[in-house]
């Protein structure tokens, strides 16, 4: 009786190891690959570094980003916090996430928390880009465009 016990223990470890071992969902590891892109983005976006996020942009996208960099120096964002990720299951190419920044303009040291809503979509591989909203975090600023 201990025997067939002991034996049906084993057999349900193995089963959960082996499932816990191998993840057939994402085996290119796209999300993860997303997770580090979408960070990368949103600290260069935190420290204002305009030229280097750019990377991370949609190419179509990238020259309006770029132009919205004098007004990065009109603001100052302290702190942000990243939503979750929703990641299409079906594609794995497509995934949105909302990211809430707390930000003050320069001359006004009131410190508001304004949201970007990130889409992003995989070029190829494990290349994710960003279609971003930037120019809509700046408005809810109140920043004097340049």
């Amino acid at each position: 009786m201990q025997y067939r016990s002991l034996a049906a223990l084993l057999a349900l470890a193995l089963s959960g190891l082996s499932t816990a071992c191998f993840s057939f969902g994402d085996p290119l590891a796209r999300g993860e690959a997303l997770e580090e892109s979408q960070r990368r983005y949103t600290e260069m976006i935190r420290w204002g570094d305009i030229d280097k996020a750019v990377r991370y942009v949609d190419p179509e996208h990238q020259e309006s980003f770029l132009a919205l960099a004098e007004n990065f120096e009109l603001i100052r964002i302290t702190d942000y916090e990243i939503g979750e990720l929703d990641i299409d299951p079906d594609t794995l190419a497509r995934a949105e996430v909302d990211v809430t920044y707390h930000a003050y303009v320069l001359n006004e040291f009131v410190e508001r928390r304004v949201s970007d809503h990130q889409v992003w979509y995989r070029l190829a591989g494990n290349d994710w880009r960003v279609r971003p909203e930037l120019d809509a975090l700046i408005d809810s600023l109140g920043v004097r465009r340049r």
